[in-house]
């Protein structure tokens, strides 16, 4: 089920955990969606935005061998930047890092990748969850920030499934 905001953080909140994001496509708007709503303080720890390969390798530890082999854009890059999320002290239970191509440039290393390819790492009880996806634009008039905001609820869709199936093993 695509949850919104309100409805994502009731979920969140009624099971008492509390999130915390590393965010590059989104650049804020993940943390931002949940601040949207009245008593967001009570899940959202905190998020850092690196946008750019030195802030993730500077911020989160991500091995700028990896950027060079696999892009920014890539599962082996959002899987380290969970972990390095995860060891910033920000004591949330629940890590999420994202990235992904929000337009049609072309990264410094070369490395193609489709417009709407989304890459999302979620850490909940010491397992991290790879989810990769394309979101397709056509018909948008303004294909990047669509791309954004799908991202968002995409998250919180994989959220939800990961928190359900550990709560019901």
């Amino acid at each position: 089920t695509i949850m919104n905001a309100s409805e994502f953080n009731s979920f969140i909140q009624d099971r008492k955990l509390t999130i915390a994001t590393a965010e590059s496509i989104t650049a804020g708007l993940l943390a931002s969606t949940i601040a949207s709503v009245s008593g967001a303080s009570a899940i959202l720890k905190g998020g850092i935005i690196t946008y750019s390969e030195e802030l993730k390798t500077k911020l989160l530890g991500v091995d700028p061998e990896v950027l060079k082999k696999y892009s920014a854009e890539s599962a082996q890059t959002t899987t380290e930047m969970v972990k390095g999320l995860s060891k910033l002290g920000l004591n949330a239970d629940i890590y999420v890092a994202v990235t992904g191509v929000a337009s049609a440039s072309v990264n410094e290393y070369k490395i193609n990748k489709s417009v709407g390819q989304v890459y999302v790492a979620i850490l909940f009880e010491n397992q991290v969850y790879f989810f990769d996806t394309i979101i397709s634009t056509d018909q948008h008039k303004d294909p990047r920030n669509y791309i954004r905001e799908k991202t968002v609820s995409f998250i919180f869709d994989k959220i939800e499934e990961i928190v359900l199936k550990k709560s019901s093993i």
